[in-house]
């Protein structure tokens, strides 16, 4: 315990990595600020911008909370009707969350952008609009909620990961490699406590730093977004809430599976740092290295992209082609299991257009191959750095 408080006290004291704390919090404030502040609801001819707006969608939602019916719809329009666009200022009008609603998904208009807008003249039924399409798919009733401002809780908490993965690199690539630089390491492995327990805490508080900085961004992040936006958007489907392009799955059941490729990633990330620190002599070759494993990835998706491109555009037979993808598809996931892409929030939506629906089974396959790589990276980081003083 106390050469793991030592250990601890040595990747919390940097100055850079409280600097870079502090900066990272005021970062994802303000973002998240920003987008609260840009909301805007117009309920009974009154208009309402930022926490207010927010709060206003939510209250004339809860009217019509529940199982979406085609009289629900029409009750909408009926009481608040289409949102506009003057024609004098090109402003939105009498715009809130259930008239944009039912707008976008059962009617003849839509309501994207100001210069992206066809105006709604009816009401359409279930069965004859967009939301028929996911009720066929799912089987279930579709679940209406107040949604606002959870469309970019996703792609706001990447960002926040992004910013932690980034002290994560910089703080624990130093583990080892700063014991070999300053020549500490001899004296370290002839203490009373040996090698063995003096590894152990390096790993031990490694793992607690990177683990620490992934909760505290979690558990605020959802406490914040839950107490201003609320908590009934989880039983919404996620194609709702965040876009056509995610799987047709409750947005409570995404955040789960978001949250747990995070953890994963944060962790394989971890372990990919602490591999390179004891590979390395030095701080600086190690930050390095690890800064472009993390990023490698970026690199070779596209590449992978171009060369599904070439494939399909050439005159190869479906045989030859179905053996090629076989041969890139570990190659894929691989790439998708990296630490990078297991924080993106579009990696799960990529994965089930990638095997046509079967997410689940993607996620198992994806998490299983980084889990693989956490492992061999920290088994390497072990007995790389005892080979060295072997040496």
């Amino acid at each position: 315990m106390r050469l793991y408080k030592i250990e601890l006290y040595k990747l919390f004291r940097k100055k850079l990595f409280s600097a870079g704390l502090v900066c990272i919090i005021a970062f994802i404030l303000l973002v998240f600020l920003q987008h609260l502040n840009s909301a805007v609801s117009t309920v009974n001819g009154t208009k309402y911008r930022g926490y207010e707006a927010v709060m206003a969608d939510r209250q004339i939602t809860e009217e019509f909370k529940g199982t979406l019916t085609d009289k629900k719809l029409q009750l909408i329009v009926d009481k608040y009707g289409f949102p506009q666009i003057s024609e004098q200022s090109g402003e939105i009008t009498n715009e809130n969350f259930l008239n944009r609603f039912v707008m976008n998904y059962a009617s003849d208009g839509y309501l994207h952008e100001r210069n992206d807008y066809q105006a709604a003249t009816k009401v359409l039924p279930l069965a004859d609009s967009h939301l028929s399409e996911v009720h066929d798919f799912t089987g279930e009733d579709i679940y209406l909620a107040c949604f606002t401002g959870w469309d970019s809780y996703r792609e706001w908490y990447y960002m926040c990961l992004l910013l932690v993965s980034i002290l994560i690199l910089y703080s624990v690539a130093t583990v080892f490699s700063a014991e070999e630089q300053i020549g500490t390491k001899p004296l370290l492995f002839t203490t009373q406590e040996g090698p063995a327990k003096d590894m152990a805490a390096k790993f031990a508080a490694a793992y607690t730093l990177s683990i620490g900085l992934w909760a505290v961004i979690t558990l605020s992040g959802l406490l914040l977004y839950g107490m201003v936006y609320g908590w009934d958007s989880f039983s919404c489907l996620s194609t709702l809430v965040s876009g056509w392009g995610e799987p047709l799955i409750p947005f409570g059941t995404l955040l789960v599976q978001t949250y747990a490729l995070s953890l994963l990633g944060i962790l394989e990330l971890c372990a990919l740092t602490l591999c390179m620190s004891a590979c390395f002599h030095s701080a600086f070759h190690s930050v390095s290295a690890a800064g472009a494993c993390w990023g490698l990835p970026l690199l070779v998706l596209p590449l992978l992209h171009g060369i599904y491109r070439v494939l399909l555009a050439s005159s190869l037979e479906a045989p030859a082609l179905t053996i090629w993808g076989r041969i890139l598809f570990p190659v894929h996931i691989l790439v998708y299991a990296s630490p990078f892409f297991m924080i993106n929030h579009n990696t799960i939506s990529e994965l089930d257009a990638l095997t046509s629906g079967q997410t689940g089974r993607m996620i198992w396959i994806t998490a299983v191959s980084a889990a693989i790589v956490t492992v061999l990276c920290a088994v390497t980081a072990y007995y790389k750095y005892r080979k060295v003083r072997i040496k």
